[in-house]
C-alpha cells in the first residue's frame, strides 16, 4: 500500500490543527534531452502548434524548445505555485520506435534516483514498453529496489494490449498488483493511434482483476470507449490530463467534460496535468485553479478528483 496521507497539515494555532485535502497530480513527466528521440520531441510540438501557432516547425525547435529538457527541481519548484502536494512521475519509453541516446534503464534509474531526493513530493512509476524482451526484468528491478507502485505504457509504439506476446507482462503486473497508466487517443509523428483505443484493454482487465488501469486523457478522441470500459471493468480508471489543451480556444469543452466526469464516474477519475507538455500555452498553476475553481461539480466531487480517488486506488 502506498503510504501517503490523504490530508496535509495547513496551519497550527496553539493546539488547533487545521487540515485540507491533498492534491495529487497523477500524470507528470521529467526527462533530459538525450532520453527522448528527436521524432518524439517533434511530435510533442504538434499539439501546441494547433493551439495558437506558438511554434513554426519549419525552424527545427527540438533542441531549443523550452520543454526539451525538464528536471525534477523545476517540477518541485512549480508544484507549490499550483498548490500540488504530490506528483506521479511517468517515464516514457519510445525506444522501440526510435532509439534515444540514453537507454530506457538509464532513464528509469535517473527518475527513481531523482524521486528519492524528494520522497515527500514525487511518486515514480516505471516507464517501459511491454514489447521489450527485458520489460519484465525491468519492472521487477524497480519494484524490488524502489517499491515501485505502477507502470507507464504507450501502445502507439506498435502493440495491441490483448496480444498474446504481451500477456506475460500483464501477468506480472497482476501478480504484483500494480497500477498501469496507458496513453489513449491521438498520436503524432512515428506513433500510431490505432493502438490507443481504451476498449482494447477489456480482455486484459477481465483476465487480470488485480491490475489497475488508468486510461490517460479521459480517453482522448476515444472518450466514449473509455466510458464503456469503465462501465464494465471495476479495475479501470481515467485521468483528465491534457484536457487543458482546450482552454486557450474553447474552455467550455473542458468544463463540459469535467461535468461528464462528475455525472458518470465521480469515483474513478484523477486530476492530471501532463506537465510540462502544455505549460507554455496554459500554466500548471492555471490548470489546477481552473479545475478547483470552475463550477463543474461540488467540493466533494472535486476533492475526489484532486486526490482522494488516486489514493483509494493505490491502497487497493
Amino acid at each position: 500500500m502506498i503510504l501517503i496521507p490523504s490530508m496535509k497539515p495547513l496551519i497550527t494555532h496553539g493546539r488547533i490543527f487545521y487540515l485540507v485535502p491533498m492534491i495529487i497530480d497523477s500524470h507528470v513527466h521529467i526527462w533530459l534531452r538525450p532520453m527522448l528521440p528527436d521524432s518524439i520531441l517533434r511530435s510533442y510540438l504538434e499539439p501546441l502548434l494547433a493551439l495558437e501557432g506558438i511554434y513554426d516547425l519549419s525552424d527545427d525547435r527540438v533542441n531549443d524548445w523550452p520543454m526539451s529538457q525538464v528536471r525534477p527541481e523545476e517540477l518541485v519548484e512549480h508544484m507549490p505555485m499550483a498548490k500540488i502536494d504530490r506528483s506521479v512521475l511517468l517515464p516514457l519509453d519510445f525506444g522501440m520506435v526510435e532509439a534515444a541516446k540514453t537507454g530506457v534503464e538509464e532513464y528509469n534509474d535517473w527518475v527513481f534516483e531523482q524521486a528519492a531526493i524528494y520522497p515527500d513530493r514525487l511518486i515514480p512509476f516505471v516507464g517501459v514498453d511491454p514489447q521489450r524482451k527485458e520489460a519484465i526484468s525491468l519492472v521487477n528491478k524497480y519494484v524490488k529496489k524502489y517499491d515501485a507502485k505502477g507502470v507507464k505504457v504507450y501502445p502507439a509504439t506498435g502493440w495491441y494490449p490483448e496480444e498474446e506476446r504481451i500477456r506475460p507482462f500483464w501477468d506480472l503486473v497482476d501478480d504484483l498488483g500494480l497500477a498501469v497508466v496507458t496513453h489513449a487517443g491521438a498520436a503524432w509523428g512515428p506513433l500510431e493511434e490505432k493502438y490507443n483505443r481504451p476498449i482494447l484493454f477489456r480482455k486484459v482487465l477481465d483476465e487480470h482483476p488485480r491490475m489497475k488501469l488508468v486510461v490517460a486523457h479521459l480517453g482522448g478522441k476515444f472518450r466514449d470507449e473509455m466510458f464503456q470500459l469503465l462501465d464494465v471493468c471495476p479495475n479501470a480508471y481515467t485521468d483528465c490530463s491534457a484536457l487543458q489543451g482546450w482552454l486557450p480556444s474553447n474552455p467550455e469543452v473542458a468544463t463540459e467534460r469535467l461535468k461528464e466526469v462528475a455525472k458518470r464516474i465521480p469515483d474513478r477519475a484523477f486530476f492530471g496535468s501532463d506537465w510540462p507538455i502544455f505549460d507554455l500555452a496554459y500554466s500548471h498553476a492555471s490548470w489546477t485553479e481552473f479545475v478547483r475553481g470552475t463550477d463543474w461539480a461540488g467540493d466533494d466531487v472535486k476533492a475526489k478528483l484532486m486526490g482522494d480517488n488516486f489514493l483509494r486506488m493505490m491502497s487497493k
